[in-house]
Parts: structure tokens; C-alpha cells; sequence
């Protein structure tokens, strides 16, 4: 029997140069332009390629998910502080790993309120957050409108996604031509060193003989 490993087909240029048709027009004359420019060794289907590879790679990293509390639409990562004030007394909660912990327990922010001062009081009006790194206490309704102020807008129809996706591998193209140049940079200092102009006059007699 044939093991099964070797019915795989190894990876050909086909699937770079369907990754290629995948780029708007602009950029890859744009990118054509710079590899003939720069004198790249790279094709264009080649340096399209790592751009999406390198794309995947960061998407994926970013997905991971950081240890925090998540509230509503509000992640408070690990660390933060949060308080109440009443009677002239704070009362404080802390983030650690994925809950908040108050008194000993982990209680929403909600709880939180309701455990120290009862019914009637709202959470984001009344609790007070400090991050990990901050100095300064921000209430968690100013946080939370902030957030909400700055959160990209969804896009509302098929063609508007495929714009934003394709302006997303727009930028991680930029990055890998960034990476090209420094890769091409670091070849000319190569090829350089080893021009006669550099090389030790006993190394020249050498030739000689």
C-alpha cells in the first residue's frame, strides 16, 4: 500500500499566482514596478505570497486572547483596579486572570455595587477603573463611550467587506516590500564586501598567482 503521505501533491506556483489574482490591479503594478526597481529576486506572485503569510501570522497573534475581564463592550485586562466610593469609604476590586475579585470572590461589576452598597445605584455611572500602567482613575461610563466614539463601523454590505479586506492585505503587502527592501539592503552590503576594492592587497597577489 502507498502511504498516504505521498499522494499529497507538493505545492506548486499555481496557488501563488491564484494568491496574486487576489491583489487589486494598482498594487500589483505597484508592486511590479518596485521588485524591477529594487531589482528584487522575487517574483511578484513570490513577494505576494509572504505578504499574505505574513498577514495570516499577525491576524493569528492578535487573536489570541489576553487574560482580562470582559465587560460589555469594555475588556479590563489583568491588573486593572476597580472602585466604588460611598459614605466616604472606597470600596476596590481587582482584575485577576479572566474575573473580577471582590471580597475574596468574583462577582460581576454589577454585584460588585449591589454587595457594597445595595440596590439603586447603576455600575457604569458608579465604578471608577484604573488600568494596568495608568495613573489616573477613569469612570466607566466616560470608558465606555470612548470605546464605543472610536469602534470602526461594520461593514454594511458584501462589496464594503471585500474593500476592507482588501485594503487589509493592502497594508501587509506595504509590510512585506518594507521587509523586501531590507532584504535587498543587506544583499548589496554583501556583494559589496566582496569587491576587489575591499579585499587585502595580499589577497589580490594571490590571484596574481
Amino acid at each position: 500500500m502507498i502511504p498516504a503521505k505521498t499522494l499529497q501533491a507538493p505545492p506548486t506556483a499555481h496557488s501563488n499566482e491564484r494568491a496574486h489574482e487576489l491583489v487589486p490591479p494598482a498594487i500589483c503594478d505597484a508592486l511590479r514596478d518596485y521588485l524591477r526597481e529594487s531589482r528584487s529576486p522575487l517574483s511578484a506572485p513570490e513577494a505576494v505570497d509572504r505578504a499574505i503569510k505574513l498577514w495570516i501570522a499577525n491576524e493569528r497573534a492578535n487573536a489570541m486572547p489576553a487574560q482580562g475581564y470582559q465587560w460589555k463592550q469594555l475588556f479590563l485586562p489583568q491588573g486593572t483596579r476597580v472602585r466604588l466610593r460611598s459614605n466616604e469609604m472606597w470600596h476596590t476590586a481587582q482584575v485577576e486572570g479572566d474575573e473580577l475579585i471582590y471580597s475574596g470572590s468574583a462577582v460581576s461589576p454589577h454585584q460588585m455595587v449591589q454587595q457594597a452598597v445595595g440596590d439603586g445605584r447603576n455600575a457604569w455611572r458608579d465604578l471608577w477603573i484604573r488600568m494596568p500602567g495608568q495613573q489616573d482613575w477613569s469612570n466607566a461610563a466616560v470608558l465606555r463611550a470612548r470605546l464605543l466614539k472610536s469602534a470602526p463601523t461594520k461593514p454594511s454590505t458584501p462589496a464594503d467587506a471585500m474593500a476592507t479586506a482588501a485594503k487589509a492585505m493592502s497594508d501587509a503587502l506595504m509590510t512585506a516590500l518594507t521587509l523586501v527592501e531590507h532584504a535587498n539592503h543587506q544583499s548589496r552590503n554583501t556583494l559589496e564586501r566582496r569587491l576587489p576594492r575591499y579585499r587585502r592587497d595580499t589577497d589580490q597577489m594571490d590571484d596574481i598567482d
